[in-house]
């Protein structure tokens, strides 16, 4: 396995899922906000620190790596945001035994259409990309809006920085080779959610995308153990942009889907400004 992982503090593990173009290192100020967890951030394929995503790689593929990884770090809780919530309900779908309770933000179903334009971007991209375009400017291409997905972002210049800093030294390789397309192929049916068993919570900001708005109220409708919960004055990224305002929700999901068997005390969440 070569996927490059971090890990901080000690306690139940939970395994956390990215966004395309990010890194796991995205999700550290609401880590400090979750004491008494071991919180284990993946670095996708293709991102960050980790092997590059090899073209043919389907999603079910990916999800049985994420697995694989799971297991081996003991990580039955699964945190996801963006495109990483797409390959975590792969992972619950084809792997309900790994995974006993479930956090996604800003959901992605697999097949579900796209959010106006992003196609589009994607294209624009991909094309940029193949004729040698530095990072610099391939970050403010994809950062730009619409689509609205780094928007919310601009109410937290610090956190925009950082999200641009490590977008910008994305490779961009799987738009060159292709190999996103394995991904993108991919469709999530009724019946494949239907059969999650984790408990689950969906995060949505209030400003985000109505494609996003409209996966978490079918998520809801379709997930068996599944709850939706707004986040207020937050964009697409909800969880980054605001780690103290998600932080209490997310402790007491995780706490409540650890089993009995292996149940800790309940850890403290720390209150402050996001």
């Amino acid at each position: 396995m070569t996927l490059y992982v971090r890990t901080r503090g000690e306690g139940p593990s939970v395994l956390w899922i990215h966004g395309y173009t990010m890194d796991g290192s995205v999700w550290e100020a609401l880590w400090r906000l979750l004491p008494g967890w071991r919180h284990v951030g993946v670095d996708l394929p293709g991102h960050g620190r980790s092997r590059p995503l090899c073209p043919g790689t389907s999603l079910p593929a990916l999800a049985a790596e994420l697995a694989e990884l799971a297991r081996a770090e003991r990580a039955a809780l699964v945190v996801a945001e963006s495109i990483g919530s797409m390959i975590a309900l792969q992972l619950a779908i084809d792997h309900p035994d790994d995974v006993r309770g479930l956090i996604v933000g800003s959901p992605t179903i697999a097949g579900a259409p796209s959010e106006p334009g992003t196609a589009e971007r994607y294209r624009t991209l991909a094309g940029l990309a193949r004729m040698g375009v530095d990072g610099e400017r391939l970050a403010d291409v994809w950062m730009a809006a619409p689509p609205d997905i780094f928007r919310g972002t601009e109410a937290h210049p610090e956190l925009r920085a950082r999200l641009r800093a490590i977008v910008a030294g994305h490779s961009w390789r799987e738009l060159r080779d292709g190999a996103m397309a394995g991904l993108s192929g991919h469709v999530h049916t009724a019946d494949d959610l239907r059969g999650i068993a984790a408990r689950t919570l969906v995060l949505i900001g209030e400003q985000d995308m109505p494609t996003f708005r409209a996966a978490s109220v079918r998520l809801r409708d379709t997930v068996p153990r599944c709850r939706v919960l707004t986040v207020p004055d937050a964009g697409h990224l909800c969880m980054i942009e605001r780690p103290a305002a998600v932080a209490p929700a997310i402790a007491a999901h995780l706490s409540a889907a650890v089993p009995e068997v292996t149940a800790e005390v309940v850890p403290e969440v720390q209150h402050a400004g996001s």
